[in-house]
């Protein structure tokens, strides 16, 4: 198996395989984005196993400082001191680790790329939006085009999931992609964090369930946009906290399922 990683992109991997259908079968190179594992360790005044997390390497500090930012146990990238990531572990030393503050968000087992949320005990507490930001639907179209654009991973292996930020002048802020649509938006939000700026809209590229309303309300965005559906819970959590959330974004149609007014 060949493979590709260039320090800050995402990684696939070259895969011999046979291709099989009523008129056609032959040998393909298949390319599979990488999934693997990264052990995440909290210290400071106290140490703390946060358990393994699958993920597409690359990006690793964002989406450290993401998670983390995420899940409040860090209110900006200044309560981080260090980050050592070596042989799939990183090591986080922060200004404080508070036992009390972090045993809620307890996952003292392996996080998959499919799960945001797994060993968490409770749901989080979320904070409403106050913007009267607008967006046009052809701004929003073109936003989704540009997102599309990005994703040179999921254009090589149709296997990852993109999140993309845009401020509020259409600026895009920030573009990331992972096997697990979680990790891109904690990716998204890492970035954010670090570098300081303020999202207006996300963009993304498949279904919206309630751990990316959850982690698009705790960045800051005021409206989420995505490909798929909608959840249930993420069009509850989006309702009672005002976050405009759209869905079913294609061609030149979309689903606007909460606070509508900033949709123009």
């Amino acid at each position: 198996m060949e493979g590709h990683r260039d320090g800050k992109s995402p990684a696939w991997i070259s895969v011999d395989s046979r291709v099989l259908g009523r008129e056609d079968n032959s040998i393909a190179n298949y390319k599979a984005p990488l999934e693997n594992p990264l052990r995440i360790v909290l210290s400071g005044n106290q140490s703390h196993d946060l358990g393994i997390y699958m993920r597409t390497p690359g990006n690793d500090l964002e989406l450290i400082t993401g998670m983390l930012f995420n899940e409040g146990i860090i209110n900006g990238h200044e309560d981080m001191i260090s980050t050592e990531i070596q042989d799939e572990v990183a090591t986080v030393l922060l200004r404080d680790v508070n036992q009390e503050s972090i045993s809620p968000n307890d996952r003292p087992f392996m996080v998959t790329g499919s799960c945001g949320v797994c060993g968490r005990g409770k749901l989080h507490d979320h904070k409403m939006v106050e913007s009267e930001e607008t967006v046009s639907q052809h701004r929003l179209h073109e936003y989704h085009k540009i997102a599309r654009n990005q994703q040179r991973l999921f254009h090589q292996t149709g296997g990852t999931h993109g999140a993309t930020a845009f401020d509020v002048n259409g600026i895009m802020i920030s573009s990331m992609e992972d096997v697990g649509r979680h990790n891109a938006m904690d990716k998204v939000t890492g970035q954010l964090v670090i570098d300081g700026k303020t999202p207006s809209v996300c963009v993304l590229s498949g279904r919206i369930s309630y751990e990316l309303v959850q982690k698009a309300l705790r960045t800051g965005f005021k409206i989420v946009s995505g490909v798929g559906s909608a959840t249930s819970l993420a069009i509850q959590v989006a309702k009672e906290n005002d976050l405009t959330l759209i869905s079913f974004s294609r061609g030149d149609r979309m689903t606007v399922l909460s606070a509508p007014r900033r949709v123009v």
